[in-house]
């Protein structure tokens, strides 16, 4: 793959916050750089090699990942193996070749969590492939396996996947050689907190049943592993000016489903002087073969560091004399004995409250680690190896399929009225029947335009060491210029201010990347006439507005109800012009809990509790629905608890029967969450 220093360097996550001192992806960055291997190409000759050589030493570690936390582990996992002279095969589930299974003999599952307790996307074919009834129940007597899962004990469904996996396997015949592990994200260490003593006791027992052959020895941590890929520099004159200049990093991070989006709005709806800036995006698709999308998915994509960071980071490393000259990627870093000594206890199983201190409890990022650890030099071969690549961010939709709020309500009136959409009621839009059953708003040339809304949070704030952090993602999406902007005259925010200026620019053209579209876990009652109460304080509104305007404009549904949480109302009270509306109108009804409006702090919960005879009217003898969205901190256990006491009281039941009834609820998919951290 040809590119510069400069380019991979956007690609790298040099000033994201996870661990700094944890081995990283590489493989992801192969990835990058290759074309996927297409099903009818010969069978990966690496691989036949692993399992035709007569070598029972080997050890397969099959990975199902949402967002690289599994491959992470699975990586990790496979370079211990390695010290400890083990033949080690990394893949994802669904990458490996499903035929090759009844000859693997010591398997490692590695499998995270997502949505409603559902096993990740790059699992969900081999899991398919492994519930087949046609599979004899010795189908995998020879193999013997363990499995580790990757979860969060805050839902009820932890680790399902990876539960699920090992029962299943057990089904098929296979033989557990050592117990499951459960990783909490809820643990202080996060996944390091479960991992680190499961490992030690893998290959403990690992080491029991393969011994080391007698002339070998483990391969000590000081030791470091040959680089996985290489740069190797167009050497023509040196001249910079002689070399082309490559092409951005977002032409060539396109991935399989992804499509080109335009930037249309990017505006701040939260006030100029709260602290927290939120952002409506709004986004453009027109790419014909688009195939839309549901209430209550969600967009991802991939962002690249900004350029003053790239440039602070090449600047430090010595590296800018090379930044841009093209290159092409083929297939114990310190010299200070004090430097070795300590990053050695930090990846320790015995370091690993140290490590907590000094790095994830002040989020240190990996730049900054390297300017604690000055004698460290990292060589530039070994950037792909030590650097994780910036992994894909994803939003929920914030709007109802292919239609804005002001489209979606010509379009009731004039149904309410049976007379149909003009293109004059549309201004200059026609309505377009598309494959989901989602009726689109095309132009009078009959392109189909999709809009997709976001509500986004941008992440700044300060650490415990008082230094500014600026999320990656949001704050590559600030900087974006929307089409809106040239119709604004340039009217911006200065990053960390909170204060808009407007400057007289010339016209620049709409920003456009890639984005993909992935189910949410979130789901409508397929019948519109049942209730459906919402609760989304935050940015945690966002799936609720998709959800809300699909059930509005779409079903013409009016049994709605909104639980709302923010810190003011005249500063964070995110799309409130349109509730209230919508409440005008008598299609929604809005509770918003405005915590620092009064002296006692109010939040969603306590107006759930207010509610209590509305919400039992609807979940109980309506059989309604209940959404809940938002951060995974406190307020979901909060919410839960709350809902609780209202069962408990409405429906003269024990705190014990209200809890049961609740999971209930849950189980019939009538209560469901989708929350983060």
């Amino acid at each position: 793959m040809v590119g510069s220093v400069n380019d991979a360097a956007s690609e790298v996550a040099a000033h994201t916050e996870p661990s700094p001192l944890r081995p990283v992806r590489i493989e992801q960055q192969l990835q990058q750089h290759q074309q996927p291997r297409q099903p009818e190409e010969p069978i990966d000759p690496q691989h036949l090699e692993h399992i035709s050589i007569h070598n029972p030493r080997r050890i397969l570690f099959l990975y199902g990942s949402q967002t690289g936390c599994a491959q992470d582990v699975a990586e990790n996992a496979a370079r211990e193996a390695r010290r400890m002279h083990f033949s080690a095969t990394v893949s994802a589930m669904d990458e490996y070749d499903r035929s090759l299974l009844i000859r693997e003999n010591f398997v490692v599952f590695i499998a995270s969590t997502t949505g409603q307790g559902e096993e990740p996307d790059n699992m969900k074919k081999f899991w398919k492939f492994l519930l087949r009834k046609s599979h004899p129940t010795d189908a995998l007597d020879h193999m013997e396996y363990t499995v580790f899962g990757l979860g969060d004990s805050s839902y009820i469904k932890f680790n399902w996947p990876a539960k699920k996996l090992y029962k299943r396997l057990a089904q098929l015949g296979a033989v557990p050689f050592y117990e499951p592990g459960y990783a909490d994200d809820q643990h202080y260490l996060g996944v390091d907190g479960t991992l680190g003593p499961w490992l030690a006791g893998l290959w403990k027992v690992a080491l029991e049943k393969y011994p080391l052959p007698p002339h070998l020895e483990i391969i000590p941590q000081s030791v470091i592993f040959q680089n996985s890929f290489s740069f190797v520099f167009d050497t023509k004159d040196g001249s910079e000016s002689e070399y082309p200049t490559s092409d951005p990093p977002t032409a060539f991070i396109r991935e399989p489903g992804s499509y080109l989006a335009t930037l249309v709005t990017n505006k701040r709806i939260t006030a100029p002087k709260h602290s927290q800036d939120v952002r409506h995006i709004e986004l453009s698709i027109t790419d014909p073969v688009f195939p839309g999308y549901h209430p209550g998915d969600v967009l991802s994509m991939r962002p690249c560091n900004l350029e003053a960071d790239v440039n602070e980071f090449l600047e430090y490393n010595g590296w800018t004399d090379r930044a841009d000259i093209p290159l092409t990627i083929v297939d114990n870093l310190s010299d200070n004995e004090d430097e070795k000594e300590k990053l050695r206890e930090f990846v320790s199983p015995e370091g690993q409250d140290d490590l907590y201190t000094y790095c994830h409890r002040v989020r240190r990022t990996i730049f900054e680690v390297l300017k604690d650890f000055k004698d460290v030099k990292v060589p530039l071969d070994y950037i792909m190896d030590l650097f994780p690549v910036i992994m894909p961010r994803s939003f929920s939709i914030a709007s109802a399929p292919l239609m804005s709020v002001q489209e979606r309500r010509q379009l009731s009136t004039a149904l309410s009225n049976g007379t149909g959409l003009s293109e004059a009621e549309t201004t200059g839009t026609k309505t377009v029947h598309t494959t989901n059953g989602d009726i689109g708003i095309g132009n009078v040339e009959g392109e189909l335009e999709w809009k997709v809304d976001l509500c986004v949070a941008i992440v700044h704030y300060k650490t415990k060491m008082w230094k500014w952090r600026k999320g990656v993602c949001t704050r590559w999406l600030k900087s974006l210029h929307a089409a809106m902007d040239n119709d604004n005259n340039g009217s911006t925010d200065k990053e960390g201010s909170g204060t808009t200026t407007t400057t007289t620019t010339t016209k620049e053209e709409p920003s456009q990347f890639w984005i993909r579209i992935q189910r949410g876990t979130l789901k409508l009652p397929k019948d519109p006439n049942v209730p459906l109460i919402c609760i989304g304080p935050g940015t945690g509104v966002a799936p609720m507005r998709s959800f809300l305007q699909h059930r509005i404009y779409s079903q013409g549904a009016t049994e709605n109800v909104l639980f709302f949480g923010c810190r003011k109302r005249e500063m964070d009270y995110h799309y409130h012009q349109e509730w209230e509306q919508l409440e005008s109108e008598g299609r929604l009804r809005v509770f918003a809990a405005c915590s620092k409006d009064q002296e006692d702090k109010v939040y969603v919960q306590h107006l759930i509790e207010q509610q209590a005879a509305l919400v039992w009217q609807y979940v109980d003898k309506r059989r309604g629905t209940i959404l809940l969205s938002g951060s995974s901190n406190r307020m979901p256990a909060d919410v839960m608890r709350a809902l609780q006491r209202v069962f408990a009281a409405e429906g003269q039941m024990s705190i014990e029967e209200a809890s049961e009834y609740l999971n209930r609820m849950e189980k019939e998919g009538r209560f469901q969450q989708e929350c983060w951290s």
